[in-house]
C-alpha cells in the first residue's frame, strides 16, 4: 500500500485550486494579480517585504488568516533521516567546500555495504572514493567530463580503491547499459533530466536500492514536465520551466553582500526590460539568461550593452542609466510583493515533484523512504529519496 498516494492527491487538488497564486511570472506583471490582497501587500515598504520574504514562518503566519489552506499544507513535513556521526575532514577532501563535504558525509550515512555502487553524475567522484573507502564491495562512478574523470582516477589510485570511472553521457544509450539488478545507484543533486533518467533506467533494470537527492528540476527535454506516476499524469499541473524554477529561488542565507547582490540583479534585469522594450516597441517581457555575478560590480550601462549583445538588440550610443534604474524602482517593489505571494508555494511545488517520483517508484515496485538527509543550513535542496526492491 502507499505511504504518499493520499498526501500526494491532497497536494495535487490544492495546487490546481491555488495556481492563480504560484503560476505567474512576475517580471510580466504591470499590477498586483490579487486585487483582495492589495490591502494587506501594498502598505509593506521594501525592507518589511525583504523581511518577510527571508523568514517563511512569519511569512507564513502573515498569510495564515488569506491563504489559511496553503498554510496549512505546510505542516507536512518531511522526516530527517540518518545523519554523519562525525564531519572531520581526510587528506583526500583538500579543496571540498565545508557545506558540500556534510553533505556528501550525510548522504553516505544512508547508504549500505551490501551491493556495488552506481554513482550517477559523479563529478570528480567524491561521493563514490567516500563510499569505497568505507568498504563498499566496489564503486563504479559516470560523469561526462573526461578531466573530473581523470583526476577521480587519480586520486582512487593513489588511495588504491576499488573505485573506477566511466566517462559517458548520463544522457546516452551506453549510460542506461550500467544499470543492474544487485547494485545500488546513487545521484547526490542531479539536475533535471538526468535524475529522470536515474529513475527510469534503475527501475527498467530492477536495480535494488536507489538514493536520490534531486536538485534542478527545470532543465528537462521539453517544456513543460511530464510526470514520471501514473498519479501524477491524472492529476498533471502542467508545470513550464518557469514554474519548475520556483523551488529553486529558495537559497541558504549567504548575508548582507548576497542580498544586495540580489537587489542590484532584481534592479538591473527590470530597468534593461524597460529599455528593451523601447528599443522594440514590444510591452512583452524579455527575460536573460543567468549569467556571471561579476556583471554586477560594474555600472547598468555595461551591464545593458552585454544584455543587448545578448539579445540581439541594437546597443543605444548613450544609455542613461539614472533613467531607466528609476523607471525599475516600482517594479521592483510590485516584484517582491509578488513573489512574498509565490514563494510560499516553493516547498508544496518541490514537495508534489518529490511525490511524484515516490509514487512512480512505489508503482515500479519499490518500497520508498523520502526525507531530508543534510541540515537546511548546508543546501536548501536536502531531500533524499531512498528505494529498495524486496
Amino acid at each position: 500500500m502507499s505511504d504518499f498516494a493520499e498526501p500526494f492527491r491532497q497536494l495535487s487538488t490544492l495546487l490546481h485550486r491555488t495556481r492563480g497564486d504560484w503560476q505567474h511570472t512576475p517580471f510580466a506583471c504591470r499590477e498586483l494579480p490579487w486585487p483582495e490582497l492589495a490591502p494587506v501587500l501594498m502598505p509593506l515598504d521594501e525592507a518589511q517585504l525583504d523581511a518577510l520574504d527571508e523568514d517563511d514562518a512569519a511569512a507564513l503566519a502573515f498569510f495564515a488568516p488569506l491563504r489559511p489552506d496553503t498554510v496549512a499544507a505546510h505542516h507536512y513535513r518531511l522526516p530527517e533521516l540518518k545523519r554523519s556521526t562525525d564531519y572531520a575532514t581526510p587528506r583526500w577532501s583538500n579543496g571540498i567546500p565545508g557545506r558540500k563535504w556534510a553533505q556528501i558525509k550525510d548522504f553516505a550515512a544512508n547508504i549500505s555495504a551490501e551491493h556495488p555502487i552506481l554513482e550517477w553524475c559523479a563529478g570528480k567522484g567524491h561521493l563514490g572514493r567516500l563510499l569505497a573507502q568505507q568498504g563498499m564491495p566496489s564503486v563504479t562512478s559516470l560523469e561526462w567530463n573526461a578531466d573530473l574523470c581523470r583526476q577521480g582516477e587519480q586520486v582512487a589510485g593513489q588511495l588504491k580503491l576499488d573505485h573506477h570511472f566511466v566517462c559517458a553521457d548520463a544522457l546516452s544509450a551506453d549510460a542506461a547499459r550500467l544499470f543492474r539488478p544487485g547494485q545500488e545507484a546513487l545521484a547526490l543533486h542531479a539536475c533535471g533530466e538526468l535524475h529522470l533518467r536515474f529513475l527510469r533506467h534503475a527501475a527498467a533494470a530492477g536495480t535494488h536500492r536507489l538514493a536520490l537527492s534531486p536538485c534542478c528540476y527545470h532543465l528537462i527535454d521539453g517544456d513543460h514536465y511530464r510526470p514520471l506516476s501514473t498519479a501524477g499524469r491524472q492529476r498533471d499541473l502542467h508545470l513550464d520551466r518557469q514554474s519548475l524554477r520556483l523551488p529553486l529561488q529558495q537559497q541558504v542565507t549567504g548575508g548582507e553582500r548576497v542580498r544586495r547582490l540580489r537587489h542590484v540583479e532584481l534592479s538591473w534585469r527590470l530597468a534593461f526590460d524597460e529599455l528593451q522594450q523601447q528599443l522594440t516597441g514590444n510591452a512583452r517581457y524579455l527575460p536573460l539568461p543567468s549569467f556571471p555575478k561579476q556583471l554586477l560590480s560594474g555600472d547598468f550601462a555595461d551591464f545593458a550593452r552585454w544584455a543587448c549583445e545578448q539579445k540581439s538588440l541594437p546597443v543605444p550610443d548613450g544609455i542613461d542609466s539614472e533613467h531607466w534604474l528609476k523607471l525599475a524602482d516600482a517594479r521592483r517593489l510590485l516584484v517582491k510583493r509578488i513573489e512574498l505571494v509565490r514563494h510560499r508555494y516553493r516547498y508544496l511545488l518541490e514537495l508534489w515533484l518529490l511525490l511524484d517520483r515516490a509514487v512512480y517508484l512505489e508503482e515500479q515496485g519499490y518500497h520508498v523512504s523520502l526525507g531530508t538527509f543534510t541540515a537546511e543550513s548546508n543546501t536548501p535542496r536536502r531531500y533524499l529519496l531512498l528505494a529498495s526492491r524486496s
